[in-house]
C-alpha cells in the first residue's frame, strides 16, 4: 500500500531532484599529461550551456528553471586542490576544498568554472573522476544534477592518474 501525504502551505513536489543526467567528459584538464614538473600550470575547466537537452530528452533552460546563477560542482577528489596554488579565472571556491561555484555568463549563456592550478605538491595523483554539478533554485523543487567526469584516456568515470616530479 502506498500513501502520499502533503503539508498545507508547503511547496508540493514529488521528487528530490527535478532531473538527473549523465554527460561524460565535460571537465577538461589541460594540458593532459602523465607527468608534470613542480611549478607547471594546468587548467581545470568546465562549461555547461544553460540551455541544453541533457534532461528529459527535451530542451530546457536551467537558468529559467532554477534561477541559479552559481551552481555547485562537487568533485570526488580533493588531492588536486590541496597543496597546490589555485587561481580562479571564472567561478569561485565553495564551502569545502572539493566544492566550487560555476559562474553564469549572460553573454554566452554558459555556466563556467576555470581554475589555473600551479602544481606545487610532488607525488602521484589518483583522481577518482566522477563529479556532479547541482543546479538548485530557492526551493527544494526544480533541482537538477548533472553527473560528469574529466575527459581522459579512458571513457566515462574512473581513475585518472598522473605524477608531479
Amino acid at each position: 500500500m502506498t500513501t502520499l501525504t502533503g503539508c498545507p502551505g508547503e511547496e508540493d513536489c514529488n521528487d528530490a531532484l527535478g532531473g538527473i543526467s549523465r554527460v561524460d567528459d565535460l571537465i577538461l584538464l589541460t594540458p593532459l599529461q602523465n607527468t608534470y614538473n613542480v611549478g607547471d600550470v594546468i587548467t581545470f575547466k568546465i562549461s555547461v550551456p544553460a540551455t541544453n537537452d541533457y534532461f528529459y530528452g527535451e530542451t530546457i533552460n536551467l537558468l529559467q528553471e532554477t534561477n541559479d546563477h552559481k551552481p555547485k560542482i562537487t568533485t570526488a577528489y580533493d588531492n588536486l586542490f590541496i597543496g597546490n596554488q589555485l587561481v580562479f579565472i571564472k567561478g569561485s571556491q565553495g564551502a569545502y576544498v572539493n566544492w566550487f561555484n560555476l559562474a553564469y555568463d549572460d553573454q554566452t549563456n554558459l555556466y563556467e568554472l576555470e581554475i589555473k592550478i600551479t602544481l606545487n605538491k610532488i607525488g602521484n595523483y589518483i583522481l577518482q573522476t566522477n563529479d556532479s554539478v547541482e543546479f538548485q533554485g530557492s526551493s527544494k523543487c526544480n533541482r537538477f544534477r548533472l553527473d560528469t567526469n574529466i575527459l581522459h584516456n579512458e571513457p566515462g568515470p574512473g581513475d585518472f592518474e598522473f605524477t608531479v616530479q
